[in-house]
Protein backbone atom coordinates (compact mmCIF):
# COMPACT_ATOMS: atom_id res chain seq x y z
CA UNK A 1 0.00 0.00 0.00
CA UNK A 2 2.58 2.40 0.92
CA UNK A 3 4.32 1.50 -2.57
CA UNK A 4 1.39 2.51 -4.77
CA UNK A 5 0.96 5.77 -2.49
CA UNK A 6 4.57 6.64 -3.27
CA UNK A 7 3.93 5.98 -6.76
CA UNK A 8 1.07 7.98 -7.08
CA UNK A 9 2.04 11.06 -5.41
CA UNK A 10 5.40 10.94 -7.63
CA UNK A 11 3.37 10.64 -10.49
CA UNK A 12 1.08 13.70 -9.75
CA UNK A 13 4.53 15.53 -8.80
CA UNK A 14 5.74 15.05 -12.01
CA UNK A 15 2.55 15.74 -14.08
CA UNK A 16 2.27 18.95 -11.50
CA UNK A 17 5.80 19.97 -12.36
CA UNK A 18 5.27 19.45 -16.28
CA UNK A 19 2.18 21.56 -16.01
CA UNK A 20 3.99 24.40 -14.42
CA UNK A 21 6.54 24.12 -16.89
CA UNK A 22 3.85 24.47 -20.01
CA UNK A 23 2.18 27.04 -18.25
CA UNK A 24 5.39 28.92 -17.26
CA UNK A 25 6.31 28.59 -21.08
CA UNK A 26 2.70 29.96 -22.17
CA UNK A 27 2.76 32.88 -19.86
CA UNK A 28 6.05 33.92 -20.85
CA UNK A 29 5.02 33.12 -24.81
CA UNK A 30 1.82 35.31 -24.22
CA UNK A 31 3.62 38.64 -22.30
CA UNK A 32 6.37 38.35 -25.76
CA UNK A 33 2.74 38.82 -27.59
CA UNK A 34 1.54 41.37 -25.70
CA UNK A 35 4.85 43.57 -25.65
CA UNK A 36 5.06 42.66 -29.49
CA UNK A 37 1.94 43.91 -30.26
CA UNK A 38 2.32 47.30 -28.43
CA UNK A 39 5.35 48.22 -29.88
CA UNK A 40 4.07 47.30 -32.96
CA UNK A 41 0.64 49.32 -32.62
CA UNK A 42 3.07 52.49 -30.77
CA UNK A 43 4.66 52.44 -34.21
CA UNK A 44 1.55 52.39 -36.50
CA UNK A 45 0.21 55.10 -34.34
CA UNK A 46 3.22 57.41 -34.48
CA UNK A 47 3.91 57.22 -38.34
CA UNK A 48 0.66 58.10 -39.22
CA UNK A 49 0.67 60.70 -42.18
CA UNK A 50 -2.24 62.68 -39.94
CA UNK A 51 0.08 62.93 -36.63
CA UNK A 52 2.37 64.06 -38.35
CA UNK A 53 0.21 66.78 -40.25
CA UNK A 54 -1.33 67.54 -36.68
CA UNK A 55 2.18 68.24 -35.01
CA UNK A 56 3.20 70.04 -37.97
CA UNK A 57 0.35 72.21 -37.73
CA UNK A 58 0.31 73.07 -34.33
CA UNK A 59 3.81 74.10 -34.58
CA UNK A 60 3.33 76.65 -37.19
CA UNK A 61 -0.09 78.34 -35.28
CA UNK A 62 2.60 78.71 -32.32
CA UNK A 63 5.03 79.99 -34.14
CA UNK A 64 2.33 82.34 -35.79
CA UNK A 65 0.91 83.18 -32.65
CA UNK A 66 4.50 84.09 -31.19
CA UNK A 67 6.35 85.70 -33.76
CA UNK A 68 4.23 89.32 -32.98
CA UNK A 69 5.20 88.94 -29.42
CA UNK A 70 8.99 88.16 -30.51
CA UNK A 71 9.43 91.31 -32.26
CA UNK A 72 7.78 93.54 -29.59
CA UNK A 73 10.20 92.11 -27.19
CA UNK A 74 13.08 92.61 -29.48
CA UNK A 75 11.74 96.37 -30.42
CA UNK A 76 11.37 97.03 -26.16
CA UNK A 77 15.37 95.61 -25.45
CA UNK A 78 16.18 98.04 -28.07
CA UNK A 79 14.18 100.96 -26.54
CA UNK A 80 16.04 99.85 -23.03
CA UNK A 81 19.85 99.24 -25.02
CA UNK A 82 19.02 103.04 -25.64
CA UNK A 83 18.33 104.05 -22.62
CA UNK A 84 21.10 102.67 -21.17
CA UNK A 85 23.81 103.69 -23.16
CA UNK A 86 23.96 106.98 -21.80
CA UNK A 87 24.06 105.41 -18.42
CA UNK A 88 26.78 103.12 -18.81
CA UNK A 89 28.90 105.73 -20.86
CA UNK A 90 28.69 107.90 -17.73
CA UNK A 91 29.44 105.24 -15.46
CA UNK A 92 32.36 104.15 -17.87
CA UNK A 93 33.69 108.27 -17.56
CA UNK A 94 33.61 107.93 -13.67
CA UNK A 95 34.80 104.51 -13.11
CA UNK A 96 37.98 104.55 -15.36
CA UNK A 97 39.68 107.41 -13.45
CA UNK A 98 38.89 105.81 -10.00
CA UNK A 99 40.47 102.58 -11.48
CA UNK A 100 43.37 104.59 -12.29
CA UNK A 101 44.15 106.35 -9.16
CA UNK A 102 43.62 102.67 -7.67
CA UNK A 103 45.84 101.37 -9.94
CA UNK A 104 48.39 103.83 -9.08
CA UNK A 105 47.94 103.20 -5.15
CA UNK A 106 48.71 99.73 -5.31
CA UNK A 107 51.61 100.27 -7.77
CA UNK A 108 52.86 102.41 -4.89
CA UNK A 109 52.02 99.80 -1.96
CA UNK A 110 53.97 97.07 -3.69
CA UNK A 111 57.05 99.14 -4.54
CA UNK A 112 56.89 100.58 -0.85
CA UNK A 113 56.64 96.36 -0.42
CA UNK A 114 59.52 95.53 -1.95
CA UNK A 115 61.64 98.38 -0.87
CA UNK A 116 61.09 97.22 2.45
CA UNK A 117 61.43 93.49 1.86
CA UNK A 118 65.13 94.79 0.26
CA UNK A 119 66.05 96.84 3.27
CA UNK A 120 65.32 94.18 5.27
CA UNK A 121 66.66 91.02 4.13
CA UNK A 122 70.31 93.03 3.62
Amino acid sequence: MKRFQIAVLLALTLTHGSFAENGANRMSQYIEKIKTKISHDFHEFVNKPVLKEHAESFVEDRQTELEPLAVKIQGQLQDMEEHFKPLTENVKENVNPFIASLQQKMESILQMLEEHANASSQ
